[in-house]
């Protein structure tokens, strides 16, 4: 045996168990949760609840970085070229991660390459929205006036599931409302307001104290199901849009290569921290299912989701960019 062999087996023997007790240690160190999206999103507020959580649970600080941007590329990016040491995460969303490659031509990160499913954290109910004194006080009241008056009413793309959703309405209705691109769903929400933005998509969360307020009305759930927090607001398809379906989900993604133990340890955590009675109550007031999926059941989440909006985008001619 060579020299260089017996160096390289020596040297592996030494790491090995130094890697072991780094893993067995973690957390030692503050964890940085990266939001791909602006303050005030649904993905914010909920990361910061659990963040809050896993600071006391693990005993170092798990601080929330905002990095919104690119459709939440920018985020995901500066996770994906971290270290895969559990350090560094990314709060997830469908549209920073599946809905990327389907809209996008040049993407900054390789979903299924370079990222281990850790947890998903929520589920949020999404809803169609305008400005309370609007109008347009039903979907058909939205679609009549957009058929009157082709190109001149909009709708906030401050996600891509809301793309991918508003172009199918767009397909599905025979009409054209025009996208307006937004940095995050708070500046949208915010034109909403101002009235200078037609509709918007948006998650429960972010939109629910507007709603309580009077400031927001919401048309239609674009989810499957009603939620318990609009009961009277119908789903899209009992409004006669066949298999219309756009549901988020919240989690969290680390590194490719981040070590099993560390993986498993995280999801112990989120799961525990979505189960405490503050974080159970914000989801109620949010309008969320405090939903937690294993790595494993995520990774099949998001492939399906995938497969899902690929189809649906193109069925509503829905060019990359």
């Amino acid at each position: 045996m060579t020299f260089a062999r017996l160096t390289l087996i020596a040297t592996l023997a030494v790491a090995a168990p130094f890697a072991h007790a780094q893993e067995a240690a973690y957390p030692t160190q503050p964890i940085t949760m990266i939001v791909p999206f602006t303050p005030g999103s649904s993905s914010d507020v909920t990361a910061r609840a659990i963040a809050q959580k896993l600071s006391s649970s693990m005993g170092q600080p798990v601080v929330v970085d905002n990095r919104p941007g690119a459709g939440g590329g920018i985020g995901m990016q500066a996770v994906a070229r971290s270290k895969p040491d559990g350090y560094t995460l990314a709060v997830s969303t469908v549209s920073s991660t599946v809905v990327p490659p389907i809209i996008m031509k040049n993407v900054m990160v390789d979903l299924f390459k370079e990222f281990t499913p850790v947890a998903t954290m929520a589920n949020t109910p999404l809803l169609l929205t305008v400005h309370y004194d609007s109008p347009f006080k039903s979907v058909q009241d939205l679609i009549a006036a957009a058929k009157k008056a082709p190109k001149t009413l909009t709708y906030g793309n401050s996600a891509g599931l809301y793309r991918i959703a508003m172009e199918a309405f767009n397909h599905q209705a025979s009409i054209d409302l025009l996208g307006v691109p937004f940095r995050g769903p708070a500046q949208a929400a915010t034109e909403v307001l101002g009235g200078r933005l037609s509709v918007n998509p948006d998650a429960l969360g972010a939109a629910g104290p507007m709603l309580q307020a009077k400031r927001m009305r919401a048309l239609a759930v674009l989810g499957s199901n009603r939620t318990p927090a609009l009961p009277d607001v119908p789903t899209m398809q009992e409004l006669g849009f066949k298999d219309f379906a756009f549901n988020g989900w919240l989690g969290v993604l680390a590194p490719a290569g981040t070590p099993a133990a560390i993986v498993q340890r995280l999801h112990k955590e989120i799961e525990q921290a979505a189960r405490t009675p503050d974080v159970q109550a914000l989801y109620a007031r949010l309008g969320m299912e405090g939903t937690v999926l294993s790595p494993k059941a995520y990774g099949e989440e998001m492939r399906k989701d995938f497969a899902k909006y690929s189809d649906i985008a193109k069925q509503a001619g829905i060019e990359k960019e």
